[in-house]
């Protein structure tokens, strides 16, 4: 995968700055994203990104899988319904103590449901995967809408 070369703590340049591109300290990260198809690779991008700054790269992979899969369910069942053109959703990252703990907030109060997958489905396999990369994860009524957060393991290496 082909990121941004720059460092998620480097401030952006004008006009990117602000929330709608992201922002990040030493243990908090967040980024806002749309329906756009481009806006989740510039989220995988993000997540990896912060993930290596962080000093956390051992389990960027596993993060930004768990993002992507919180943030494509956003967008799949959240982003597209939305009356709002514009609408947008937010991830938040934040490290602690040997874990990081993800938030994806959506406009959508429908909570997270895993499904079985059915057959040779190519989709429906999203939560199963987030549940079994994670130490723990669930949802929250938020308004509008919800928040989706999951936590892994990441000691620094």
């Amino acid at each position: 995968m082909s990121c941004h070369s720059r460092s998620p703590l480097t401030p952006p340049t004008a006009p990117d700055w602000g929330l709608a591109l992201g922002i990040s300290t030493s243990d908090f990260a967040a980024r806002a994203f749309t329906r756009d198809p481009s806006s989740l690779k510039s989220i995988r991008c993000f997540v990896r990104n912060t993930a290596v700054a962080w000093g956390i790269g051992a389990v960027a992979e596993d993060l930004t899988l768990v993002v992507n899969e919180l943030t494509t369910n956003a967008v799949r069942h959240a982003l597209r319904s939305s009356t709002q053109r514009e609408a947008k959703a937010w991830l938040g990252i934040a490290r602690t103590a040997g874990t990081v703990l993800c938030a994806v907030s959506d406009p959508s109060p429908a909570p997270p449901l895993p499904h079985p997958p059915r057959g040779m489905a190519v989709a429906g396999r999203g939560l199963l995967v987030v549940d079994a990369l994670t130490s723990q994860w669930g949802y929250a009524e938020a308004a509008p809408g919800k928040t989706v957060w999951a936590r892994l393991n990441a000691h620094a290496h």
